[in-house]
């Protein structure tokens, strides 16, 4: 848990007080890692001719305060936040010591969470339609500062929040790190396939990003993706025409969709066939023998 101090001179971090944003507890979660042990004192203001040697971050018109004339902008013309600041100069120095892929790392935390948090905290509000309305992070930090009538001291909350942060920022940071290691893998596989427009993985992992990024010719030709499931057999999945589409390159045949077991081995007269999504995003059978025999009906099928 982060520790606070009411004593501003056993400080090492200085924040402002009151309530409390997204913005200022993560860069308390990241400078507490970047600087174990850190003690947080939250102000109401910085005492004159302050001269400590605490980071001062959110409050006094500082390196790491984005309230004042001179706050930074980013090139996409967003103000930086106290947390994006603090990101950019801290940020590649942590990072490297986690993960050799630390500056690609640094940029997907950037572009994930940190630009983000710059937005929120400055009014840059990302535009969603929705017909409910949606829970996001700003939601979610200040579900922690007191209700009106909740006789409880807000340093409290504030702790509490900076715990959700931190656990919300150790798994966004080992997610990604584990899709860059997956990359690696990925290639091999491509390396190593026999399939042409078929890629056996030996088990499952982030794959998308790898086959897109790749540098390897071969990576083109893929359509299909096979890979172990957690139920037992194997899924084949096909490939979508871009990271950011659902569209698929090719579709199983329609008269497939939302069939499994009997009826699916019936319609498609492969032995061990199991499912097939409602959808056509997803199939799955028993054996990798079955599963490449959907996947070649899949290849072959010209329905749109």
């Amino acid at each position: 848990m982060i520790k606070l101090t009411k004593n501003i001179k056993e400080a090492t971090l200085i924040t402002h007080g009151g309530t409390f944003h997204p913005d200022d507890v993560f860069s308390t979660i990241f400078l507490n890692k970047m600087f174990p042990n850190s003690i947080v004192y939250r102000a109401t203001q910085i005492p004159e001719k302050f001269n400590g040697n605490q980071i001062i971050y959110d409050i006094g018109y500082g390196s790491f305060d984005h309230h004042g004339p001179n706050a930074k902008m980013r090139n996409d013309k967003i103000k930086y936040s106290s947390f994006g600041l603090l990101w950019k100069e801290y940020g590649l120095s942590y990072l490297s010591k986690i993960t050799e892929n630390y500056e690609k790392l640094w940029q997907i935390i950037d572009e994930k969470l940190v630009m983000q948090i710059d937005g929120i905290d400055n009014g840059n509000f990302p535009k969603i339609e929705a017909d409910y309305k949606l829970m996001d992070l700003d939601n979610v930090i200040d579900l922690f500062n007191k209700a009106w009538n909740e006789n409880v001291d807000n340093d409290q909350n504030f702790q509490q929040a900076c715990m959700i942060a931190e656990l919300i920022f150790e798994r966004l940071l080992l997610k990604e790190k584990a899709k860059l290691e997956a990359q690696k893998e990925v290639e091999t596989s491509i390396a190593q396939n026999n399939h042409q427009e078929i890629l056996i993985l030996d088990k499952y992992m982030p794959y998308n990003d790898a086959l897109f990024e790749s540098k390897n010719p071969a990576a083109a030709t893929i359509k299909i993706i096979i890979f172990p499931s957690n139920r037992g057999g194997y899924n084949i999945k096909p490939r979508t025409i871009s990271k950011e589409s659902k569209e698929l390159l090719v579709n199983f045949p329609k008269e497939y969709l939302g069939l499994s077991d009997e009826k699916l081995e019936q319609a498609s007269h492969i032995k061990g066939a199991r499912f097939v999504h409602i959808n056509g995003f997803l199939a799955s059978a028993n054996t990798l023998d079955a599963a490449l025999l959907l996947a070649n009906q899949a290849l072959e099928n010209k329905e749109d």
